[in-house]
């Protein structure tokens, strides 16, 4: 049964604060990091504040103060080894990187030129736990730039050897798999190595492919539905959970697990 959840985004009486589950006993990639709940971030246009809602423990936050009035935030990514909040700023290229523990903007980044909208539907990011690489959507139809976190650009890979138009990037951080959501038929394609593809998912109802976020502990994905108004909830088939609000102010999602410990 599909659920609904009209109170998700509301900001009265919301719980703050980083309190977590005592449930996590694994070390996660290589020793990084404790496994914890998943949270969904979500961000958007001007000084709205970066949104955490806690997908498992309820636990709500807001981070303000990193948004300028005329910033849009084009692509969100979310990495749990070290609480990074990836925001890629319109026209897509420019980086900044909240620290989300410490609430501090870490890293501010201008990207080449090559990374600035040129008419791509999405610009979203998607990062990858185990060596901390940022996957960026292209304006190049299919390419997808690679950035590490201290701002190096490396080279673009095309996964699939594909032109087809990237509406979403995530990283699926259990089975290390590139995910991409494209913008033609809003179906999804799971690419291993970066690269090869393995496996395709249609949504059982119809999306908005602009941004993705992928659960990697529940295997659940969150896309706007067509229409605007809503996020999709699918399971790792594609089948439809729950209808949560979707802001028209938001703009990109990304998931992530939050860590009870950090090691480095």
């Amino acid at each position: 049964m599909i659920k609904k959840a009209g109170e998700w985004f509301q900001f009265d009486g919301i719980r703050r604060g980083a309190a977590m589950t005592g449930a996590a006993l694994s070390i996660a990639l290589a020793g990084c990091a404790t496994r914890g709940p998943t949270h969904l971030y979500l961000a958007g246009i001007g000084t709205a504040p970066v949104m955490d809602r806690g997908l498992e423990d309820g636990l709500h936050d807001e981070l303000e103060g990193f948004l300028a009035p005329t910033d849009v935030v084009v692509g969100l990514g979310y990495e749990f080894n070290t609480d990074y909040i990836w925001l890629r700023l319109a026209p897509g290229n420019e980086l900044v990187t909240i620290k989300r523990s410490e609430r501090k903007e870490w890293y501010r980044y201008q990207l080449p030129a090559a990374f600035a909208q040129s008419g791509q539907a999405s610009l979203d990011l998607a990062v990858r736990a185990f060596n901390r690489m940022v996957y960026a959507a292209m304006p190049e139809p299919g390419a997808v730039g690679k950035v590490t976190r201290y701002g190096e650009v490396r080279d673009s890979v095309r996964p699939g050897n594909t032109t087809r138009v990237i509406g979403g990037l995530a990283w699926d951080q259990v089975r290390d798999r590139l995910l991409v959501l494209y913008a033609d038929d809003g179906s999804l394609v799971a690419y291993a190595n970066e690269v090869e593809p393995v496996e395709t998912i249609r949504f059982t109802e119809p999306v908005s492919p602009t941004t993705l976020a992928f659960d990697s502990n529940r295997q659940r994905f969150y896309v706007p539905l067509a229409g605007g108004v809503e996020l999709g909830e699918f399971d790792a088939a594609g089948q439809l959970l729950a209808r949560l609000p979707w802001p028209t102010e938001l703009r990109a999602i990304d998931a992530g697990q939050r860590s009870n410990v950090r090691i480095f």
